[in-house]
């Protein structure tokens, strides 16, 4: 068993941590908080408990943790780093048309609302709209129109 938690931990540890600081702790509360995470999930599969999604059940986990320390210190980190999602590029000018690509983005991104941030941001750590649903605790439907309205909202941003 502890090695299957050694493997989720290597798989999932890096987009949790990016999840936990989006979530808008600092760096170290983030590392508190995913020691939490992967303890808990060590405990849960000791105590045999089912989890139907292994990654769903880890961000939500953190996702309330995160929430927690955050209402408990009352603070809040810098803006997440969304150009980590983006590819590298090779030639100086589509570097250049990438960075004014990306500020477009990042402009528009603060235009959406909390939640279609949140769905998003999930989406793009890889998860699935199931997924997605159950680490927020909301309907699948209701992921797929806040991922619907944010990347409308996104495309017309970055094609203007």
């Amino acid at each position: 068993m502890r090695s299957e938690v050694e493997q989720i931990y290597i798989e999932t540890r890096a987009s949790v941590a990016s999840y936990l600081r989006y979530l808008g702790l600092s760096e170290a509360q983030a590392q508190e908080s995913l020691q939490e995470v992967y303890l808990c999930l060590y405990q849960t599969l000791l105590r045999r408990e089912p989890i139907e999604h292994i990654k769903a059940w880890i961000f939500r986990v953190a996702h309330n943790d995160g929430v927690k320390r955050r209402k408990r210190d009352k603070t809040f980190a810098a803006e997440p780093d969304w150009s980590r999602f983006v590819h590298p590029s090779d030639s100086p000018e589509r570097i250049l048309l990438d960075r004014e690509r990306m500020e477009r983005l990042k402009q528009s991104l603060a235009t959406l609302s909390p939640q279609q941030r949140q769905c998003l941001y999930l989406r793009a750590e890889g998860l699935r709209y199931r997924e997605i649903a159950d680490t927020l605790d909301i309907e699948v439907s209701t992921v797929n129109e806040y991922l619907r309205r944010a990347l409308a909202r996104l495309a017309e941003a970055v094609h203007a």
